[in-house]
């Protein structure tokens, strides 16, 4: 018979019991974690107990492990765990470490965890090993762990100097290319505030940009001036970058760039933009800058001096243009040692200079004026040799003659004009007559450049009278310009013009295609011993292809060379050299040669004995006066003399009375031209009176 006491044992047994098949079914079923029970053999672990996730890991079922050897059932990584537990066993305390295994092309991670159990009775050695997969854990470690390599990259392989700093600007870390922007240590940097860096004044701004990156996100400085451990000046450009962590910001990325050169280079750049590269003066953009900042001023009075060098063209065509730029820098020179520091000098093309002069009255202006061109006095030293060079100056007032700056000088280049028309050197200040001329001008040469285009231009003829018989055999084509704004423009205005501007090359070029059209008009319809005369400017006769375009409309309009005269100026004939080669081609071609105006310039008579030439011109000047003036009666005389010696045609010009006739006649000079036979006439008129004629 069971005793109470009896009785109470054997439940408590059957409890115990209970409970660890309760744990078994847990550990078996329900728990993740794998758990392995091996008991310590001699030299070897047994398996005694594996539950479902452990047979999962080592992908056996219970009775291939369970009293197996851990070499049989791991293999090759048995004794690494043998080793692993005979520690665990030693240390006789709980031991963790991690491994991985590739399953099926995948790396797992797995943590094991190694507790030592040991029976006192049965003298018997457990270990208990739980192992749990962590691969994503890992996996996740992993992936910090390549960020924070991606970040320690991008800040210490930077080339540009990155500080972190803390909300209160103080430097917590620095990459190497602060310590090699700085020329300092990097323990010397951190933990010092950021505005030791730079000055009072620019240390402020860093602070500032701090708090509102820290506030409102990244904020920059561009070129602000810093400093080195060693003192040495530098300029960076800076960027505030927020550190934002979960959503707050706990700090600022400073990304410094030493940007020393770069600001040397925009110095160098901003220089050349305002600067005259061949003299170093202001340029035409920097006197733009300057006035627009005067019209913010009120009440002061400032005059604008533009000087202009005279006949620079000449002497840089005559000395060549590395001459003429070695005179430019010269007069700056000098120019310079006038200049007070409240005033500026500039250069804006060529050889126009201009002074900005400050607070100044026009007799200021005027005494200061003359003190430039006293400069001219003495000679400019050139290639070892002395130049003298003269100037003009015009001047123009701020705010009374404008205040924009293509305005005021605009108005001083007009003065200036005024001053060179009376015959320079000297000062000319603006008025408001100068005013409506100058932009007429302007105009004039716009229309001018479509005057062809739009068919404004046409050809007059004057008759060439033989003064024995009065046929007429040849005529002299003048060009007219009816322009719809201006009407008749006198040639005497827009040929002058176009010598400027550059148009003579085109219209000299289209004057003698028309008069070669009207050459084959009047062959078509009878009249074939007419030749006509053009006038060519000296710029067209220094074309080197010249003789080429006149080939060009011959032949085109299949014209017989000796009908085409080509009428040169003396002016024309001053470089023998060349002169003598174009004359030399236009003779291969076929056409006449005259000289106009003759006797008005300086042509030696050596011209007459070496060029080939079949005309000469008697200028209007001495026929005028032939009946009153014995001096142009007597030089009148000689030229057709001295042509008949060389076996030249002449030919008077201005004929306006039968006096000048008789006494042309009387001289045997073979041909008049002028009123007294007919004024010029379009080509309709002349066509007409040659058909009456003939």
């Amino acid at each position: 018979m069971e005793t109470p006491h009896t009785q109470s044992i054997d439940d408590q047994k059957d409890f115990q019991t209970q409970m660890f098949d309760m744990l078994s079914v847990i550990i078996t079923k329900h728990i993740a974690d794998a758990v392995f029970i091996m008991e310590e053999v001699g030299e070897e672990f047994i398996y005694k107990y594996a539950n479902l996730s452990a047979l999962r890991i080592v992908d056996k079922k219970n009775d291939q492990i369970i009293g197996k050897s851990l070499q049989e059932v791991m293999g090759r990584i048995s004794s690494k765990l043998i080793e692993l537990y005979r520690h665990a066993k030693k240390s006789n305390k709980d031991f963790r470490y991690r491994d991985l295994i590739h399953i099926e092309g995948q790396t797992v991670y797995y943590e094991t965890n190694l507790t030592t159990l040991s029976d006192d009775q049965s003298h018997r050695h457990y270990i208990v090993a739980v192992v749990r997969d962590v691969t994503d854990e890992e996996n996740e470690k992993m992936k910090l762990r390549n960020l924070h390599e991606h970040y320690q990259s991008i800040v210490q392989h930077n080339l540009d100097a990155v500080l972190t700093l803390s909300e209160n600007g103080i430097i917590t870390s620095v990459n190497q290319a602060a310590v090699r922007t700085f020329a300092t240590e990097a323990d010397r940097l951190v933990n010092q505030p950021v505005s030791a860096l730079f000055s009072v004044g620019t240390a402020f701004n860093a602070v500032n940009c701090i708090q509102k990156a820290v506030t409102n996100g990244p904020h920059e400085l561009h070129f602000i001036p810093a400093s080195t451990a060693e003192g040495t000046a530098i300029v960076v450009h800076a960027k505030f970058v927020p550190i934002i962590v979960q959503g707050h910001a706990r700090g600022v990325f400073m990304i410094i760039r030493d940007a020393t050169c770069e600001q040397e280079t925009k110095e160098k750049m901003d220089f050349l933009y305002l600067h005259d590269r061949l003299t170093g003066l202001y340029n035409r953009q920097a006197f733009s800058t300057h006035i627009d900042e005067l019209s913010e001023l009120t009440g002061d009075t400032h005059s604008i001096l533009c000087l202009d060098l005279d006949n620079f063209k000449k002497l840089n065509n005559t000395l060549g243009f590395n001459a003429g730029d070695e005179l430019l820098k010269k007069v700056a020179g000098r120019l310079r040692t006038l200049l007070a520091e409240k005033d500026s000098l500039y250069r804006l093309n060529a050889d126009e200079f201009v002074f900005l002069l400050h607070h100044t009255t026009q007799v200021q202006s005027k005494h200061f004026a003359d003190q430039v061109l006293s400069l001219f006095q003495e000679p400019f030293n050139i290639n070892s040799q002395e130049y003298f060079v003269t100037a003009s100056i015009g001047i123009s007032v701020f705010p009374a003659d404008g205040i924009h700056s293509e305005v005021l000088i605009n108005r001083a280049a007009q003065a200036l004009q005024a001053v060179k028309k009376a015959g320079g050197p000297a000062v000319g200040f603006y008025h408001n007559e100068m005013t409506p001329a100058f932009p007429d001008r302007m105009i004039m040469e716009t229309h001018l450049r479509r005057a062809i285009e739009l068919n404004e231009l046409s050809l007059h003829y004057q008759p060439q009278v033989d003064l024995q018989n009065g046929e007429i055999s040849s005529v002299e084509a003048l060009l007219r310009w009816n322009n719809r704004k201006f009407g008749a423009v006198p040639p005497s205005e827009f040929i002058p013009m176009a010598e400027e501007n550059g148009l003579i090359h085109t219209i000299g070029a289209w004057v003698i295609e028309q008069a070669c059209l009207q050459l084959q008009s009047w062959g078509l319809q009878g009249i074939n011993h007419i030749r006509i005369a053009v006038n060519i400017s000296p710029k067209q006769f220094a074309q080197t292809d010249f003789d080429q375009i006149i080939m060009n409309a011959l032949n085109k309009y299949h014209i017989d060379a000796s009908l085409l005269e080509i009428e040169i100026t003396e002016s024309a004939m001053s470089n023998m050299n060349t002169t003598l080669v174009m004359l030399k081609k236009l003779k291969k071609v076929g056409v006449k040669i005259s000289v106009d105006d003759f006797g008005t310039g300086y042509s030696s008579l050596n011209y007459l004995r070496l060029f080939p030439i079949d005309i000469l011109k008697i200028d209007q000047s001495f026929v005028r006066e032939i009946q009153s003036e014995c001096k142009d009666a007597a030089i009148t005389k000689t030229i057709i003399h001295l042509a008949h010696s060389l076996g030249l045609e002449v030919v008077a010009e201005g004929v306006e009375e039968m006096a000048q006739v008789s006494f042309l006649r009387k001289e045997h000079c073979q041909k008049g031209q002028g009123y007294f036979f007919s004024k010029p006439l379009p080509s309709a008129e002349m066509e007409k009176k040659l058909l009456d004629i003939g």
